[in-house]
């Protein structure tokens, strides 16, 4: 492969390390420096066509006891590497991280961020927890290159801390690393010295990479966001019932033109999606920084998952609806929807209740708290 140059150089890449705690024991701070250069050393090796630099900045915003919500830390890494020009992030805590699925979490990467967080508190000490760490970082970052779990090598999912080692990545995952590391060295939008509107800086963001943005959408599988979000569920499911045991309902969605089951719940879902995204403020990560293409590109990644997320509910509803009605007897529907129960009107009913479901999905998904929210569409994994 020919070396990436930038300006007759070789393409530079950054991955900062922030240390998030208030921590002052000389032999953590020497295992992670330890641990830093293994890193360091490993990607220097194995993707040599890169000048990779991984900088140390100390962000004692935590005491170095009690559990750690990952969420703060992640938005703390993406901050730093925003206003420094990193391309990518790893948060370093010396405390527990508090898990949202698993029992204990050590590492929480998110590849919408491009922002990793380790924890060293169940990791060891000294000499093993340098290298075990330097196995936690080296996954998390595989994550943030966009690669999946393997049986060997750095993205082996492993159970104990003693099955943590600093292993090469396999062949078959270097190509892909190495298109996304192209990504990530490409020239910024904001570098190009153009004037940019907000439409036109949104669309050249997402076709930089409109694969890699899809690709990372589809990652977070947004099917089963809505289903992790228990008001926002509540809520779609609350409508759907109340309106399978009214009549009148029965009978406006039977009537409704044929050109409203198409354009109807396309505006709903694009509006639901909208109301959330706004109502949750996932608009305003990193706000301060004016245009950066690496923000826009996050904001694209969210909204695109909460969008597919809300459609894939509104096909669950539709289904759930037109299996209702598929059961009724043909008397009962016939009595409340004042129409003969054809496969037309039953598809202009369950779409018309799916789209209400939508609709109310969107105001529970308002009543989520706004962290358990952000978690779902930003954490890659608990690892």
């Amino acid at each position: 492969m020919d070396e990436p140059y930038r300006n007759g150089h070789r393409a530079r890449l950054v991955a900062g390390w922030v240390l998030g705690a208030d921590l002052r024991d000389s032999e953590l701070l020497s295992a992670y420096t330890t641990a830093r250069q293994r890193v360091l050393e490993a990607l220097s090796h194995q993707f040599p066509a890169y000048d990779w630099e991984m900088p140390w900045v100390e962000r004692r915003v935590n005491p170095p006891r009690g559990a750690l919500d990952p969420l703060p830390l992640l938005e703390l890494g993406a901050e730093e590497k925003l206003h420094r020009h990193w391309d990518y992030a790893v948060v370093l805590v010396p405390n527990e991280l508090r898990p949202r699925r698993r029992i204990a979490v050590v590492g929480v990467p998110s590849s919408a961020l491009e922002t990793a967080v380790a924890s060293t508190a169940r990791l060891g000490s000294g000499e093993a927890l340098a290298e075990r760490l330097a196995a936690l970082v080296l996954h998390l970052l595989g994550h943030l290159f966009g690669l999946e779990h393997t049986a060997e090598g750095p993205m082996r999912p492993f159970e104990e801390p003693e099955e943590m080692r600093v292993e090469p990545f396999p062949p078959e995952q270097l190509e892909a690393i190495r298109r996304q590391l192209e990504e990530s060295t490409d020239p910024r939008l904001e570098e190009q010295g153009r004037r940019w509107g907000r439409v036109a800086f949104y669309w050249r963001a997402f076709w930089a990479d409109p694969r890699g943005i899809v690709r990372d959408v589809l990652g977070y599988r947004p099917w089963r966001m809505p289903f992790a979000l228990g008001r926002l569920t509540a809520a779609a499911a609350i409508s759907l019932v109340y309106l399978l045991l009214a009549s009148e309902p029965w009978e406006v969605g039977t009537s409704l033109d044929l050109r409203w089951l198409t354009v109807g719940p396309a505006a709903a879902v694009l509006l639901a999606t909208v109301f959330v995204f706004r109502g949750q403020n996932l608009g305003q990560v990193g706000r301060e920084h004016g245009w950066r293409e690496q923000l826009a590109r996050t904001r694209i990644v969210l909204f695109g998952t909460l969008l597919l997320g809300l459609a894939s509910l509104w096909i669950v509803l539709f289904l759930v609806s037109w299996g209702m009605a598929s059961v009724l007897p043909r008397g009962v529907f016939s009595g409340w929807a004042h129409t003969d129960p054809d496969h037309l009107r039953v598809a202009a009913y369950a779409a018309f209740m799916a789209t209400i479901g939508v609709l109310a999905a969107s105001l529970g998904g308002n009543l989520e708290e706004e962290d358990e929210i952000k978690a779902e569409l930003l954490f890659d994994e608990e690892t």
